[in-house]
């Protein structure tokens, strides 16, 4: 089992006393007594907030191994940062560097959208066209990063059905955020809903017209880097796992192989995606299949982990407890695996 520990734990990209920082810290944030946004200045120090995919897909990896609260963190901002840059405008460019220095965090409010073009459901937000920009109203059941400082991107609806992306910054008159919700894990990523009252948006602050084709430019980039939580969750569990397959346990070591197998496979896979992201078409069922294929692994790692942790991993503050609740929440992340399987079985039938 030397080998599999060696894989699941080999350094990627991320400095050694950054990560023993995200350790040590690890207990405090599970208990929602540190926000898991203190990770982003860090990065950022680094420069690992202004990186290429394969970086950035690493880094959520390398993090999400020690805590998945905080990968969930990145990936969030990360997400926010890549939908300002894609949209290329001014106004959208001069936040993004704020999101880069890590001195705000960014909302990525767009499960719905994602919905949306997959023809699973709609646009919460409506917009009313005004003098100078939109009059934003609805509410968003659940976003994470959820600070006064915030910056939200987000889909609207107009009532000629015009669908746009905007960015809303925190504080301005009309925006809510809920009391954050009371999680099974991840209770440190300020994670509530987001109610929108008359908001204001000017034309500025519209990221782009073009839906369909925006939200085509950034699912990769989405994808893959929620498919690297999902590999540091399942690396991190199956490591854990290894180094106590002795005595009876050792009746799990297969399961253990199986299982760290798949995460090679998947590793390889995504990073053979990377290098494609803006070079060649992605096929929605490429895409689709290894982002189940990585969500069921990590849940499976982490089933196995608590389950050779015997007593010890269903102790509440065990590392191996905090993954497992953490796993739990993969299979409802947006998109759902309901989701992903209804999207799935319908672009097979389209390939």
């Amino acid at each position: 089992m030397t080998a599999i520990i060696e894989q699941a734990t080999a350094p990627l990209v991320v400095d050694p006393s950054i990560l023993e920082t995200v350790s040590e810290k690890a207990k405090a944030v599970d208990a929602g007594t540190e926000d898991a946004r203190y990770i982003l200045p860090v990065l950022a120090e680094v420069g690992l907030l202004d990186t290429d995919l394969l970086t950035a897909a690493r880094t959520v990896r390398e993090i999400s191994r020690r805590d998945l609260s905080v990968g969930f963190t990145i990936w969030a901002h990360l997400m926010t940062q890549t939908y300002l840059a894609n949209a290329n405008k001014p106004a959208a460019s001069a936040v993004e560097q704020s999101l880069r220095s890590g001195a705000r965090p960014g909302i990525t409010g767009m499960a719905a959208a994602f919905k949306e073009f997959a023809g699973c459901g709609e646009i919460e937000l409506a917009a009313t066209p005004v003098e100078g920009g939109y009059r934003v109203t609805g509410k968003l059941n659940w976003a994470s990063n959820l600070y006064d400082d915030a910056v939200l991107v987000t889909a609207v609806r107009t009532d000629d059905g015009d669908r746009l992306l905007i960015f809303v910054e925190s504080g301005v008159e009309g925006l809510t955020f809920g009391k954050p919700f009371g999680l099974l894990g991840l209770n440190a990523t300020a994670s509530a809903w987001v109610s929108l009252e008359n908001v204001f948006v000017p034309e500025s602050q519209v990221l782009t017209h073009d839906f369909d084709a925006f939200i085509l430019q950034v699912r990769p980039t989405f994808v893959v880097l929620q498919i690297a939580e999902c590999i540091g969750v399942a690396e991190a569990s199956i490591a854990a796992a290894s180094e106590r397959l002795f005595g009876v346990n050792a009746t799990f070591a297969d399961e253990v192989q199986d299982i760290a197998a798949k995460v090679s496979d998947i590793i390889a896979r995504q990073e053979n995606i990377i290098t494609r992201v803006g070079n060649s078409d992605i096929s929605p069922v490429e895409l689709l299949e290894l982002r189940l294929e990585a969500a069921e692994v990590a849940v499976a790692a982490a089933n196995v982990e608590v389950r050779v942790a015997g007593g010890a991993g269903y102790a509440k503050s065990s590392p191996a407890s905090r993954r497992f609740r953490e796993a739990a929440f993969i299979p409802v992340q947006s998109p759902s695996e309901a989701q992903l399987r209804w999207e799935l079985e319908r672009a097979r039938a389209h390939a």
